[in-house]
């Protein structure tokens, strides 16, 4: 299991991965690593790693959050005996525009080549090419159209979370969305964009508090499926989210790393125990990694 650990002291604050194996129980860690000490070149901040195996080779890739505009993805590959970086982290380039802050481009292997849910709606997937060193070309090659509504109305629009995992003719894949709450998240609107920045340090600091207080988000955790041939079109999605904060034990009241996360459940993970169950992994209020098996029905219901 790789899972991201936030480090704050005083004012200096540091993402890192750490990595582990599960017991056969899948409880108790064993083996722990602290895996962004033998990553090299890939930025100081490293954020929601995911697992990827591309031709019975196992890699990390994570995201450097919003050091960067636009931010930055690596790809890096894994030793499975010592659980450390076999190779420089490799920063994923992608062709054309792209918004600045993307976390999750979701990867997966399909017949010995590399793709990646670049977005869930429109449906768009990347290529990308691992040969060679330096930066990985991602190239745009499929895009779908297709109606979220009946899920993106009431909880946000999915956006990327664990990476898809092959069922037969079809790819399931858990996402996150997220919704804004609080009696002034209307307000947000008239927020002027960029004057913080012309502010002195302290009334700015004031002023993002009073921000960050009309702008709280709950985070859920969805399901969608979609075809296992290109173009890899859409299937269905879940209607309802399999992952609710609600449902959770509450935030333990740390300081949290995201001011505007009131409340998160963050799909991470996923595993076919076929043929009736799936074991998820999932981030819990910014604070715990957390595991809860589902079965088939609840996910493709």
């Amino acid at each position: 299991m790789a899972y991201r650990v936030d480090l704050v002291s005083g004012k200096r604050s540091q993402r890192r991965i750490g990595i582990c194996e599960l017991s056969n129980g899948i409880s108790a860690p064993r083996s722990v690593r602290d895996l962004s000490a033998s990553i090299h070149g890939g930025g100081e901040f490293h954020y929601d790693p995911r697992f990827l195996i591309y031709r019975d080779r196992l890699f990390i890739h994570y995201n450097n959050h919003s050091r960067t505009r636009p931010n930055r993805i690596f790809v890096v590959e894994l030793d499975v005996d010592t659980l450390e970086a076999k190779s420089t982290a490799r920063p994923l380039e992608l062709d054309g525009q792209r918004q600045e802050i993307e976390k999750n481009w979701m990867l997966f292997e399909h017949e010995g080549d590399l793709f990646a849910v670049y977005r869930i709606a429109p449906h768009t997937i990347l290529q990308l090419d691992l040969a060679g060193s330096g930066s990985v070309h991602c190239g745009r090659r499929y895009e779908t159209a297709w109606d979220v509504s009946i899920y993106a109305d009431r909880y946000g629009v999915p956006c990327g979370g664990a990476p898809p995992v092959r069922r037969g003719e079809q790819y399931v894949s858990f996402f996150h969305s997220r919704i804004q709450v609080g009696a002034l998240r209307h307000l947000l609107p008239l927020w002027p964009k960029g004057w913080l920045a012309r502010l002195p340090r302290y009334p700015a600091a004031i002023l993002r508090r009073v921000y960050w207080q009309l702008d709280q988000r709950y985070y859920y955790g969805g399901a969608y499926t979609f075809a296992a041939t290109p173009p890899f079109e859409p299937i269905a999605i879940h209607q309802e989210p399999l992952l609710r904060p609600e449902w959770e034990r509450p935030y333990s009241g740390r300081r949290r790393s995201n001011q505007t996360a009131r409340a998160v459940v963050y799909p991470c993970g996923a595993i076919d125990e076929s043929p009736d169950r799936w074991l998820l992994s999932y981030g819990l209020h910014d604070e715990a990694c957390c595991l809860r098996r589902f079965s088939q029905s609840e996910v493709t219901s």
